[in-house]
């Protein structure tokens, strides 16, 4: 079992599976919002890793208690084959992680190219910075910069562009929705920077819901 796993403790009956620390992060928020309280997200540390963390999960404390997984994954360039792969992953993991046969959502939805970072940019779109973070990727590009090969990443740079806009100290996207949710007297968190009401939320909602709810 992996270092990461032997300090993990599974203490809710629900699970969700995802890439890293910002989605747990993301996700925590939302999940609370949604009045998903049983649900405990988890990081499998990297699409590379899931194949060894499932392996692993049923070993971990508090595994008996599970009654529900769902794993979410960013599509990169390609969404069917990100399905497809853990799918396949899904397969060779142990019985106890069959049996549940975890939902998947690949992110950010709808057969779509990207990332979690995808959905809350399309969020973003009638916010009169959007244009600017587009002009600033757009005047890097003409002096020569490229963008990246990998889809997803170059999603993932707008969203700190924006961020990076905000007056705040050293902020990562997981932190993202706690603004204006969180009660602080912290001035940089009294605006609500995420809108989960937004349609571009709305695919990802669902599944939340029907995955986990009673």
């Amino acid at each position: 079992m992996s270092a990461y796993l032997k300090v993990v403790t599974l203490n809710k009956p629900s699970l969700l599976l995802c890439e890293g620390e910002d989605e747990v992060n993301f996700f925590s928020a939302w999940l609370s919002e949604l009045g998903l309280t049983d649900v405990q997200p988890l990081a499998y540390q990297g699409k590379t890793k899931l194949s060894e963390f499932l392996s692993d999960l049923p070993k971990i404390s508090g595994s008996s208690q599970v009654k529900r997984i769902a794993i979410t994954r960013d599509a990169d360039e390609d969404a069917s084959a990100a399905l497809e792969s853990v799918n396949h992953i899904i397969q060779q993991a142990p019985s106890w992680v069959q049996a549940f046969q975890p939902p998947i959502f690949v992110l950010p939805g709808n057969g779509r190219s990207g990332a979690l970072e995808s959905i809350w940019l399309a969020s973003l779109v009638d916010d009169p910075k959007a244009a600017c973070v587009e002009d600033f990727f757009r005047c890097i590009q003409e002096k020569g910069w490229e963008p990246s090969q990998i889809f997803a990443k170059n999603d993932k740079a707008r969203a700190q562009l924006w961020i990076a806009s905000k007056d705040v100290p050293n902020e990562r996207f997981g932190i993202a929705p706690w603004h204006g949710r969180r009660n602080t007297d912290r001035p940089w968190m009294k605006e609500k920077w995420v809108n989960f009401e937004h349609p571009a939320f709305d695919e990802l909602r669902q599944f939340l819901i029907t995955a986990f709810k009673q």
